[in-house]
């Protein structure tokens, strides 16, 4: 649902998490990326509503321009409190609650408060200046200021105080009002901004880099940066006043800074390259240069000694400055150029360090030159300090000499030191060595250099400057801001105090100029720092640097993939050809946006968590399946945020590859193979029925044909005149050729594929009953109604089961005194059921045993079939089995 209205006057995070909008025309609420409006407050919905505020009872007041103040209670009921009931004014700019609960209202028409069920209103007549309120606020004793037309008001002991123009103040409209976390008042008028504190206004206008100088609204944010809301110049972050800078805009006689020192009055001393050397005194400059006796404008080195003189190193030789008196060395005195660096050691003795010609060493009456001769790395001398035990540790273009009684040892890449470019050495509040480099820094263990690199955390490799002031902290010059060190946090054995090690402060806090100069540190007697940059001068007030302690919040933005966008959700589902996936989020942090370092994984892609300063990750060609992303971010004070953002996702393999699809498969090839093994099978079973039907038609043809004709041809012989014992013989031959026919003739029917059915054999006991009881007048009863006479028959089912009707039958033909028989096969679910049965009584009582019971049972058993023979009310055999037998 959308807004009541384009047009919003008014925005409030209740403690419930939701944020109240007061629109032109009601109030809307929004949660959870959506806008709800509340029925309970429909008689605002034609309101002006300009303020919002929750007190201590959980109750929301509602501020209109027009209709008063409305309360909306913790039972959904909702009040109204106007001039209707005490107010003097209905138009109501702020809404604020002390500690005692009682509750106040800035109108148009004066103070108003309510207390106990009472209004109160004060205007002129008590002391306040001008009766049109814009804001109030209660400070941390609970005393109120409030923003008016004609100033800032302080109510305290029932007293108004009034601070204007005549304390400072740059425009005595006030508009809004806002403490920062020092508890510093800083109030937003029509002139611009002004902080109060200690009873004075400090200002700062768009000169100082507001975009418009009326403002109308502020806030402190989480990180405790200030905000101020112009009219028609949009939004203005104020990181902080910890830092002010000095150009050649401000007097400045050039923007390279390269040297800073504090004279004896505590003056800032500058030297610039350029512009000769800068006085900073009283917030005024003034300039010392070729003019004023200088050798040269380009100035490498301002250094105090103990004497008070002003050491001044520049490219065309050396001078310095006492009881303002300029004394510059000539050439025979001095022939040396290029000083890059002048230094005191605890002897008195002046240690002057130059590009390309050693270091000179003067000890108040004559210069001593040590060069690579006397055994130093380099001529290229930048800077040097004396060590606890009086040697004295030189920076050189190649690496860090130390130089004792004459002595020199030195140390390179070989010894630990990161790079051979050193920049600077210093010694810190416990004695150790350390040095910056074009590689990193470095510290001495006593035998070698341990070093600090990028890999270690430090955020830039090129080191120009290291300082470490008085509270401890180490301070190191890059080509890309000033970092803040902690080497007793880096040293611990904690990996996340390691990372909080690193504070990188640049532009964006303020600092003049990311790129700073060699050696161009300086901490005054005050515990200020100066930074030599190549634009200008940052003078840094570290009481005031809070840093940056709250971890970043991290927001998923969008996920792009395959061109389509997806946002504010936490799962969603993609195709497959949506595999290409990029990834948007953005770190939330103002007081340092483009130093968030991030951490981000994809289970089953990354096998790490990964980091990256880019606000942008793709994933290309995702194979389908579920993912989930991770990711957490650092702010500069190495502070991870405590909670991991995530999001799931699930890429839906394609239609080959899903689970239907891939059974759909495995069926069909089943299926196929099934096809194939039954032709092969039916092709198989066909081939042996025809060997089948040959051998049958084989052995009818010509074993039967023979036979047969034995057969005929004893019957021949027979009937010639012979002899009786030979006609016998004949006789015997053509019954045993018969009689083999006859055997033959069952097994030619059995091996013939072409008589498998059932109908086949039934017709062959119908046929063989025919011949052997139709002539001994039995009468033939047969029962063959329910069986499918087309079904097939396996051979050996076949066969068995015709020899034991065969032989049932020759029994039933020889012993029988009977004269019916019923005959009845029935098949269901795949078994038979086969009977023979006759009225005769001859065979009851006899032994169920013989040649032919045996072969019946023999039979049986090959079928895997049950046999049961009885002799009772007749001769009776009954068989069951499976019609299959596989």
């Amino acid at each position: 649902q959308g807004l009541n209205s384009s047009k919003v006057h008014s925005l409030f995070e209740s403690s419930d998490g939701k944020i109240w909008i007061g629109t032109e025309f009601g109030v809307n609420y929004w949660i959870e990326d959506s806008i709800y409006v509340v029925e309970e407050l429909e008689p605002l919905k034609n309101q002006r509503v300009i303020s919002i505020y929750e007190d201590s009872r959980g109750d929301i007041w509602f501020g209109t321009d027009g209709d008063g103040a409305w309360v909306l209670d913790e039972n959904g009921e909702l009040f109204q409190y106007s001039i209707s009931q005490g107010f003097k004014n209905d138009r109501i700019r702020r809404i604020k609650e002390d500690k005692e609960g009682v509750l106040w209202f800035a109108t148009r028409g004066g103070l108003t408060k309510l207390e106990n069920g009472n209004i109160r209103t004060f205007t002129t007549n008590d002391g306040l200046p001008e009766n049109r309120i814009r804001d109030i606020l209660f400070d941390s004793n609970n005393e109120l200021w409030i923003a008016s037309r004609e100033g800032l008001v302080h109510y305290s002991d029932g007293n108004f105080i009034t601070y204007n123009d005549r304390q400072g103040l740059n425009n005595i409209r006030v508009q809004t009002l806002v403490f920062d976390s020092n508890e510093r008042l800083w109030l937003g008028t029509e002139g611009g901004v002004s902080v109060f504190e200690g009873g004075v206004f400090k200002n700062f206008t768009s000169e100082n880099g507001l975009s418009n100088n009326i403002i109308y609204s502020s806030t402190l944010d989480r990180e405790g940066n200030l905000w101020f809301g112009t009219f028609g110049g949009g939004a203005n972050l104020f990181l902080g006043d910890y830092f002010e800078n000095h150009t050649e805009l401000d007097g400045l006689a050039n923007d390279v800074v390269t040297s800073i020192t504090e004279g004896e009055n505590g003056e800032t001393w500058l030297a610039t390259y350029g512009g000769g050397l800068s006085l900073l005194k009283n917030g005024e400059f003034t300039t010392v240069s070729l003019k004023e006796g200088l050798l040269d404008d380009k100035v490498f080195s301002v250094y105090k000694d103990s004497k008070g003189r002003i050491w001044i190193g520049m490219r065309n030789g050396l001078a310095y400055l006492e009881n303002e008196k300029l004394t510059v060395l000539d050439g025979e005195e001095f022939p040396y150029r290029k000083v890059r660096q002048v230094y005191e050691d605890s002897k008195g003795l002046i240690w002057i360090s130059t590009y390309e010609e050693g270091i000179i060493q003067y000890n108040g009456e004559k210069f001593n030159q040590i060069t690579t001769d006397e055994g130093l790395a380099d001529n290229t001398i930048l800077g040097t300090v004396e060590g606890d035990d009086g040697s004295m540790w030189i920076a050189t273009y190649g690496g860090v000499s130390r130089y004792y009684e004459g002595e020199v040892e030195n140390f390179s890449i070989q010894e630990g030191l990161p790079n051979n470019a050193v920049m600077m050495v210093i010694k810190d509040n416990v004695g150790r060595i350390w040095a910056s480099t074009f590689g990193g820094i470095a510290w001495f263990d006593g035998l070698k250099f341990q070093s600090i690199t990028t890999e270690d955390g430090l955020p830039n490799r090129v080191c120009y400057f290291i300082h470490q002031s008085k509270d401890g902290a180490f301070w190191i010059g890059t080509n890309n801001g000033v970092v803040k060190f902690d080497a007793e946090l880096f040293l611990s054995d904690n990996p996340n105090e390691k990372e909080q090690s690193f504070q990188l402060i640049t532009k964006e806090q303020g600092l003049v100029s990311d790129e700073t100069n060699l050696g161009a540190v300086y901490e005054d007697s005050n515990g200020h720092l100066w930074f030599g940059t190549v634009e200008g001068v940052s003078h840094f007030f570290p009481e005031n640097y809070k840093g940056n302690p709250l971890s970043p919040k991290v927001k998923i933005d969008q996920v792009v993939a395959a061109g389509r966008v997806h946002e504010g959700k936490k799962h969603f589902n993609l195709n497959y050809d949506q595999n290409y996936v990029e990834i948007t989020y953005s770190g939330i942090n103002f007081t340092a946006p483009n130093q968030v370092v991030y951490e981000y994984k994809m289970e089953g892609v990354d096998p790490t968590w990964q980091r990256t300063m880019n606000r942008v990750v793709k994933y290309p060609s995702l194979p389908n399946g579920e993912y989930t992303f991770s990711i957490h971010a650092r702010n500069t004070n190495g502070t991870w945020s405590d909670e991991k953002t995530e999001i799931t996702f699930l890429i839906n393999a394609p239609f080959w590859m899903q689970w239907w699809f891939i059974l759909v498969v495995i069926l069909a090839v089943i299926g196929i193979i099934v096809l194939f093994y039954n032709y092969y099978k039916t092709r198989k079973l066909v081939d042996i029925e025809r060997i089948r039907v040959r051998i049958a038609s084989d052995l009818h043809d010509d074993v039967g044909a023979s036979l047969t004709e034995v057969a005929l041809q004893s019957d021949f012989l027979q009937a010639s005149k012979i002899d009786p014992e030979f006609k016998q013989s004949l006789e015997q031959i053509g019954k045993q050729c018969r009689k083999i026919v006859t055997s033959l003739d069952d097994i030619v029917w059995s091996i013939d594929a072409r008589n498998d059915t059932v109908g086949d054999l039934t017709d062959r006991m119908q046929d063989y009953i025919l011949n052997v009881l139709e002539p001994k007048n039995f009468q033939v009863r047969y029962d063959f109604e329910d069986l499918k006479m087309e079904n097939k028959l396996e051979v050996p089912v076949k066969e068995n089961l015709y020899l034991i009707f065969k032989e049932a039958v020759n029994n039933i033909s020889k012993y029988s005194n009977g004269d019916k028989v019923d005959i009845s096969m029935t098949t269901e679910n795949g078994d038979f059921k086969f009977q023979i049965h006759d009225n005769g009584t001859s065979g009851a009582g006899a032994k169920k045993t013989g040649h032919g019971l045996r072969n019946m049972v023999m039979r049986a058993k090959r079928i895997n079939a049950d046999i049961d023979v009885s002799t009772k009310n007749g001769f009776t055999v009954l068989l069951s089995g499976k019609l299959n037998t596989n």
